[in-house]
This record gives C-alpha cells, sequence and structure tokens, in this order.
C-alpha cells in the first residue's frame, strides 16, 4: 500500500530521463541536419568553382579565337607572305600564341614554320576554309619537340572569299602553366580531358594522382572507391556523353577526394577538378548514472558547440580553397544576390578597380554604376535585361574607372543561378582587366577600317556603314551624299611632290572632321574624291536646303588653300557634288551615282562650287 509520497530522486530521474531523451532526439536531427547541409553545400561550392574553372578555360580560347578570327577577316592589304608585315600586324602575339602560321587554301605553308603534311586532314583547318574559326581537337608535334594545339581562323578578303587560313599555335606547357596558375592549388588538382575521357592536359600534380597525358581517366575511376550513391563509371561516362554536370565522393590509395566534371564548350571537352576531403567523425557516450547522465548533458552541449565549430572551419576553409579568382592576375569575384540586394566581393577588390569595396546592400548596390564610363552606360540595361531572360551565361566588356583616374577594359563575365520557378537568385561574376587584348583588337579593327594617310574610314567601311543605316530608313529623315573632290590637285604633285600630295590630302580630312560632328561618315574613297554621309532631321525642304548649303559653303571655302615649297606655289580648291535620300535614291550605289554627277556638274561649270543634284541653285 502507498503512502501517497513521491520520491524527489525518482522526479529527477524522470526529469533527467526526459530531457536525455530530447537531447537525443534534437541532437541525431541535427546531426543528420548539419550532415546534410554540409554535404550539400561541399557539392555546391565543388560544383560552382569547377563551373567558373570551366569558365576561364571557355574564356581562354575565346578571347584568342576572337583575336585571330578578327586579325583573318582584317587582313586585307597585308602581304601575307612578308614575314616583317605579318610581325606588325600581331605585335604582341607572344602574350597569346606560341606562334602564328598562316596556310594557303591548298595546304602549302606561306609563312611560317607549320608542317602542314597531314593538314587537309584537320578538322579544324576544313572549318576555317568554311569561314568559320576552331580549335584542333587534338595536339600535333611542334618544330621544337614540344605538343601544341592550333586554332585556325580564315583569312579573308574584300570579296568576303577565304584566301588562306591562320593556324596559331599554344602547346600543352602553356596550357597546363594556365590551368596551374589560375585553377589548381595545394589540395586541388585539374585536367581538361576529351570525349573519349583521356586527359589531354592538366596541372603539375594531376600526373602523381592520376597519371601523364594520355592516361585514361575512367580507368583511373575503376581503381577507386566509388562512395557517393548510385554513381559509377558507366553512370559518369553516359552523363559525359550528354555533357551533365557530375559530382562524385570517392577514396584512393588511403586518401578521400571529391570530384566535379563541367563540360567546356571547346571540342567537347571536359574540366575535372578534385579536392582532397577530409571528413570529421562526430560521436559521444552515455551512461544510465545520474550524475554522469548531467555530466554527459555538459559535454554534448559542448561536442555540439565543437561539432559546429569544426564544420564551419571546413566549410570556410573549404571556400578558400576554392577562391580561385584571387590568384588570376588581374580578376575578381563577386556574387550579387537578389533578395536581398547584395553585392559581395571574394578577395582584393583593388587589384581590378585600384580601389577596396566592402559589402554593398540595397540600394547602395548601384554605386558600382558611379565607375563605369558614360558611354557605355548601357551595361546597366542589358544586365536587367539578362536577368529578365532565360539565359545562364552572361558575357560583356566595358570601360570603368581605373585608380589612375583613367578608363580601362574590363571584360565581365558571370553565371546566373535560379530557383525550381526560374526566379533569379544570385549571380556569381568575373571581372578581368582585358586593356591589353582589346586595344588589340580595336587597333586591328581601326587599321582596316580606317585610311591609313587620313585616318577617315577607307572607301570599303564607308560603303558597308551607309548600306547598314539606309537598310533602316527613318521616316522623316534625311540622308546626305556629299561628294568632295580636290581642283587643280595634280599640279600639286607635278610641281611641288608627293609629299606635298599627301599633305594636301590629309589636310582635306582634318577639314571635313572639323566641319562635320556628330551623325556623319567621313571617307575617302580614293586619290583627292572623299565623301561626307549625314543623317539629318529637317520639318521642311527649306531648313533641309539651308543646312546643305552652309556646309557645303564650308568645304569649298576651307579648302581653298596654297602650298608652296619657297620655290613653287600651287593653289587648289574643292569641287563638291551633292544627293540627297531617300528622294534621289535609298541605297548606297544610287545616292554615291548622284552625288558622282552632280560633282561633274560643278566640275565643267567653273569648279570651287557645289551642286545640288537636281537642283538650280
Amino acid at each position: 500500500m502507498g503512502t501517497g509520497k513521491v520520491k524527489l530522486s525518482n522526479v529527477c530521474y524522470l526529469i533527467t530521463g526526459i530531457s536525455i531523451i530530447l537531447i537525443i532526439t534534437i541532437l541525431s536531427t541535427y546531426y543528420r541536419d548539419i550532415e546534410g547541409s554540409s554535404w550539400e553545400v561541399k557539392k555546391e561550392i565543388q560544383i560552382n568553382s569547377t563551373r567558373l574553372a570551366a569558365g576561364y578555360m571557355q574564356d581562354f580560347f575565346k578571347e584568342r579565337e576572337t583575336l585571330l578570327s578578327v586579325a583573318g577577316r582584317y587582313m586585307q592589304g597585308v602581304e601575307i607572305s612578308n614575314g616583317f608585315e605579318i610581325e606588325e600586324l600581331f605585335p604582341e602575339k607572344a602574350d597569346l600564341f606560341d606562334s602564328i602560321d598562316i596556310i594557303g587554301t591548298d595546304g602549302s605553308l606561306i609563312y611560317g614554320s607549320y608542317e602542314t603534311k597531314d593538314i587537309k586532314d584537320e578538322i579544324g583547318f576544313e572549318k576555317a576554309l568554311g569561314g568559320k574559326c576552331a580549335v584542333s581537337e587534338e595536339f600535333s608535334e611542334g618544330k621544337d619537340g614540344n605538343k601544341e594545339m592550333h586554332i585556325y581562323a580564315p583569312v579573308i578578303d574584300k570579296e568576303e572569299k577565304v584566301t588562306a587560313v591562320l593556324a596559331a599555335a599554344i602547346s600543352d606547357t602553356t596550357l597546363s602553366d594556365y590551368i596551374e596558375n589560375n585553377i589548381s592549388g595545394p589540395d586541388a588538382y585539374a585536367a581538361v580531358i576529351n570525349n573519349r575521357g583521356r586527359i589531354m592536359y592538366g596541372s603539375s600534380n594531376i600526373e602523381k594522382l592520376i597519371g601523364k597525358a594520355g592516361t585514361s581517366y575512367f580507368s583511373y575511376l575503376k581503381a577507386c572507391k566509388i562512395t557517393t550513391d548510385g554513381i559509377g563509371t558507366d553512370y559518369i561516362q553516359n552523363n559525359m556523353r550528354e555533357s551533365n554536370n557530375i559530382f562524385l565522393e570517392y577514396k584512393y590509395e588511403g586518401g578521400a577526394y571529391v570530384a566535379t566534371c563541367i563540360p567546356i564548350k571547346v571540342n567537347d571537352c571536359y574540366l575535372i577538378h578534385i579536392s582532397s576531403d577530409k571528413g570529421n567523425v562526430a560521436g559521444a557516450k552515455s551512461n544510465t548514472i545520474l550524475m554522469k547522465i548531467l555530466v554527459l548533458d555538459i559535454v554534448i552541449v559542448f561536442g555540439l558547440l565543437l561539432y559546429y565549430i569544426i564544420s564551419r572551419a571546413k566549410i570556410l576553409r573549404r571556400l578558400g580553397d576554392y577562391e580561385i579568382v584571387d590568384r588570376q592576375e588581374g580578376a575578381a569575384l563577386f556574387e550579387y544576390t537578389f533578395s536581398p540586394k547584395k553585392i559581395e566581393v571574394f578577395g582584393d577588390f583593388s587589384m581590378v578597380l585600384g580601389k577596396k569595396f566592402k559589402t554593398l546592400v540595397g540600394e547602395a548596390v548601384y554605386d558600382v554604376y558611379d565607375y563605369v564610363h558614360e558611354d557605355d552606360a548601357s551595361i546597366r540595361g542589358r544586365l536587367h535585361e539578362f536577368f529578365d531572360s532565360d539565359m545562364e551565361y552572361f558575357s560583356s566588356e566595358v570601360r570603368i574607372l581605373e585608380e589612375d583616374g583613367n578608363y580601362g577594359w574590363f571584360r565581365l563575365t558571370g553565371t546566373m543561378f535560379r530557383d525550381r520557378s526560374g526566379k533569379c537568385e544570385r549571380f556569381i561574376g568575373k571581372i578581368v582587366n582585358a586593356n591589353k587584348q582589346i586595344s588589340m583588337e580595336k587597333n586591328l579593327v581601326q587599321r582596316a577600317e580606317n585610311d591609313l594617310l587620313t585616318g577617315v574610314l577607307n572607301k570599303k567601311t564607308m560603303e558597308s556603314k551607309i548600306s547598314a543605316l539606309l537598310s533602316d530608313q527613318k521616316e522623316g529623315r534625311n540622308y546626305i551624299f556629299f561628294m568632295i573632290d580636290l581642283d587643280n590637285f595634280k599640279n600639286v604633285n607635278d610641281t611641288l611632290g608627293h609629299i606635298y600630295g599627301d599633305k594636301a590630302i590629309a589636310d582635306t580630312a582634318k577639314v571635313l572632321t572639323s566641319i562635320f560632328h556628330n551623325n556623319v561618315f567621313i571617307g575617302r574613297l580614293g586619290g583627292d574624291e572623299f565623301a561626307v554621309f549625314a543623317v539629318y532631321d529637317a520639318f521642311d525642304e527649306e531648313s533641309l536646303i539651308k543646312f546643305i548649303i552652309k556646309k557645303a559653303e564650308k568645304v569649298c571655302e576651307a579648302n581653298c588653300r596654297e602650298y608652296s615649297d619657297g620655290a613653287n606655289t600651287v593653289k587648289i580648291t574643292s569641287s563638291v557634288g551633292i544627293s540627297i535620300g531617300p528622294k534621289d535614291g535609298s541605297t548606297f550605289e544610287v545616292l554615291y551615282k548622284k552625288a558622282d554627277e552632280a560633282l561633274y556638274s560643278s566640275k565643267n561649270t567653273g569648279k570651287n562650287k557645289y551642286t545640288i543634284i537636281g537642283k538650280d541653285l
């Protein structure tokens, strides 16, 4: 028969038992959650960092393809068998290529030292003959015994015909050094494999782990113990054929590793990125005695904190391992999150812009646009257009203010991560100083588009730009074609010599540039003949004719000049012919012909005057 009293010790045992059950339940749930979240974080970091690294490899080839393609398109006028002119065209090729050769369409060597014996069997060469830029699928042996990969680009003449092929070589050493300096690290291995799983090139430590170039990555995996559920070599091969991203964990010779395979858009190749993976083991012992249970409570609490600290440190260390952009000279990595709006910079951004940035939150994120050149302000709209699309990758060139107060060219690339509904979550981007390369590209374009003596546009470029403008005519807009020819120019050459003749032509270009400003194309059609194409929105014909007369009179006045060598003096003037589109025509050919007729009239009726076709002024 009970006494009706409850012992205090029993109550303590009951409360402690319930507490222990709750602690064990919470701890086991937390342990599973943190193990799961830690694995997800590890997987996400590994995939994201490898995706960025794959982007570097794509950029590596894309930048060189772009430059070579531009060079091939704008080699008109360059003697392709003249080694000196080729060196002039590529003054900084050593920074981008190991060598550049020129090959005829029949496979014969025009310039350089390329071994062309089997060149017609090279797919990249065939694509270049078809007008496309391409990268060779395999390495070939170079003149110094090194293995070389080639980028091929067509040399295109004025009639858009392929007249030769540029073959730029990149050695396996150059490619391996690029991976070594920008992607791999002390505990990270990286290599590029082809679509058959053979290693093509990689970091210096990849050979120790897997094997030298030519080794099968699949054979290596068969020797490993893959610990990720549901993944085997067949699964990996099938997913690689479908260009899917692959993540796996495995053990090899006593070490634990995590690896990612990401496709790169160069010849169906893959970038493999491997990191050491040291796991954490947590455990606890229990006892049924009250005092030991109480001590266990304390141990569990401290153990939980310790486990969290170790896990957090491991994640931070892994993040540090994958800040690969910090090792990329002249580049930096940033992350833009959409909710809340925030820009977070990884590493020292000052190596790119000369200014240190802290994390920007809310409306402050738009402060970065203050450093963009006003002519490139459209980058903001292009970014928002990209955000609203379903595209994954973004790339653009933009001028940004540097520490010295000048604007430099930068290349902005990035990857968008969206949720399952397609809503933007975060944008991981890279900004890299591209001053040298973009300046080279623009210099090549300028040399191809502009007349060498005067700096104004050449005839081919004038025709192309005017035709493009006329193909999209706006209602109420007038297109004015001025054709200018120097009077008595032959006497300058015959009496004073070609030095004075060249000066007269260069002075004419300066005069036209000073008279005409915005929305105008100025070009030299050949010899002493120039053209100006102006767009004018006039409300009535009277104001249009008034504008044309004002400009034409200034041209005649400014071109009335004398040249003297001290013994002889020659005076020149200019005659001008003018046509107006769309009234006189809607194509370059028609407006050119009508302006030429007006010019002929000016020449035959006294010179040093202007004539508007169809008008008696």
